[in-house]
């Protein structure tokens, strides 16, 4: 039921683009049905004349009949215009809220991705300078160990420099930059680090956001393995399941922690999915004995 206090539940921009869209149709609901009042009114008055007229009682018949009839069709008229003037209103106002919510979710998503570019582009001054302070330790005494640290470093670098530019990547793209990440890890971290990265050869062109998986597998190894004396394994799988893709990523580690900072690029995954995906997409965690899987369901495109 429509109340006063009906439109509390919209946000500020909402009920400024719903008061702006009633006001341009109320404008023109106005003009319209005011128009035909003034015809009805007018024809009513042409019709009382001629009626009223002493001196050509007869010579008026057919006008009186016109404007009789003019002036019932007009009152007619001026109802059905209230009628509709008023499902018009609401059409034009329901078309209206439609664009300016289309509008809104381009910029929330523009918004999004600017932030998300931003964090791309931003690599963690310790990852890099650990990078650099093994790359240094190794050229002395294993400098085919160095060399081979610093040509997967420059590698993910590239990689990441390109993804941090690009609005649209491709499956493809988005493993091999994990791969060069865990081959990085891989040199540093020695045999406490073993991990696979397997994806469905029907996925490879799919187009997908840059750098949409990798702060998964980063919170994998900062929270789950490193931590763990021993290490262990990441598995990181890419499988189509009908219309859509699921992206697995699984490790044997210490297991989720909440507390232990990976809630915040989970939080920011998710975020990133609504936008995309217009919520569509699905993000789910589970504990496994040992370490942890996180699931993503994504929508994949339609074929045309």
């Amino acid at each position: 039921m429509h109340t006063p206090d009906s439109r509390i539940w919209r946000s500020a921009p909402e009920q400024r683009a719903y008061e702006d869209a009633r006001r341009r149709v109320r404008a023109l609901r106005f003009f319209y049905m005011h128009a035909m009042l003034y015809v009805a009114v007018n024809a009513l008055l042409i019709g009382f004349h001629l009626l009223g007229s002493p001196q050509r009682p007869w010579s008026g018949g057919p006008l009186v009949g016109w404007g009789i009839g003019l002036a019932m069709h007009g009152v007619m008229t001026w109802g059905r215009v209230g009628l509709l003037g008023r499902q018009w209103e609401e059409r034009k106002i329901a078309e209206y809220m439609a664009q300016e919510q289309v509008r809104t979710l381009s910029t929330e998503k523009q918004l999004v991705e600017a932030r998300m570019r931003l964090l791309q582009a931003q690599i963690e001054p310790h990852f890099l300078f650990n990078t650099l302070a093994n790359v240094v330790s190794l050229i002395e005494p294993a400098p085919q160990k160095a060399t081979l640290m610093l040509e997967h470093f420059i590698a993910y670098l590239r990689a990441s420099l390109a993804a941090s530019r690009a609005t649209q990547g491709t499956v493809a793209q988005e493993a091999k930059l994990l791969r060069d990440y865990l081959a990085l890890i891989r040199i540093r971290m020695g045999d406490r680090l073993r991990y696979s990265v397997d994806v469905d050869p029907e996925l490879e062109l799919m187009p997908l956001a840059p750098m949409l998986l990798q702060p998964v597998v980063e919170n994998a190894i900062k929270h789950g393995l490193e931590p763990k004396i021993e290490g262990g394994r990441l598995q990181v799988r890419l499988e189509r399941r009908g219309p859509r893709m699921l992206a697995t990523i699984e490790d044997d580690g210490m297991g989720f922690r909440p507390s232990a900072g990976a809630g915040v690029g989970l939080s920011n995954l998710r975020e990133r999915l609504a936008v995309l995906y217009d919520g569509d997409a699905h993000v789910r965690i589970e504990e496994r004995a040992p370490g942890t899987a996180v699931l993503i369901d994504i929508p994949l495109p339609r074929q045309s």
